[in-house]
């Protein structure tokens, strides 16, 4: 989900585009990805002082675009006030790529079979474009995705032991997003009491 705040002059506001009238009233432009960990919420102004260094744009797959987008919120409604042609940002998260800029310059060009150029960000720059992150949501969904790889690797284990130094409230926000069958694969050892 992104929030616009940002006013664009020449853009479009007919039709009833809710992203054209917010960029209208001015402000900052961010960036809000959720995950099954939690939330972060980048700066989009940073991310494009970042990108314009002079590094060259380049071009994102066709399955790795639907991929990003599979799990990205846009509005179609505003698809036609995009330029395609604009290089989208994307950041680099522990759990692969994003988009931090260009979701419906992306979204466009997926639906109109069109090349999707973008630059990206290296995790350092990322991170240091990060305003807002839910740190414990985060963390629990960053052990959740290591567990989940090490059962993948694993598949024959009838259960993995694994030593986790963690709080309960932790524990159990790691149990929740676990599925039934992950959480009968996994004995935690270990852990403290709560404080």
């Amino acid at each position: 989900m992104t929030a616009w705040r940002r006013s664009r002059k020449g853009k479009d506001t007919r039709h009833g585009c809710a992203i054209c009238s917010q960029r209208k009233l001015g402000g900052v432009e961010v960036y809000e990805l959720k995950g099954e960990g939690g939330a972060s919420i980048f700066d989009v102004e940073k991310a494009r002082k970042i990108a314009a260094d002079g590094r060259r744009s380049l071009p994102v797959p066709t399955d790795m675009l639907a991929q990003l987008l599979s799990s990205t919120h846009y509005e179609q409604a505003h698809l036609p006030h995009v330029d395609p042609a604009a290089p989208g940002i994307l950041g680099q998260r522990c759990n692969g790529l994003c988009i931090l800029d260009g979701v419906h310059r992306a979204a466009r060009c997926l639906h109109e079979q069109l090349d999707f150029h973008a630059y990206v960000l290296t995790q350092q720059e990322t991170l240091s474009c990060l305003v807002l992150q839910d740190l414990c949501e985060s963390n629990a969904g960053m052990i959740v995705s290591e567990l989940r790889q090490l059962l993948e690797d694993h598949p024959a284990a009838a259960y993995l032991e694994i030593k986790l130094d963690s709080n309960p409230e932790a524990l159990a926000r790691i149990r929740n997003l676990l599925t039934p069958e992950e959480n009968a694969r996994i004995k935690f050892l270990g852990g403290r009491a709560a404080l």
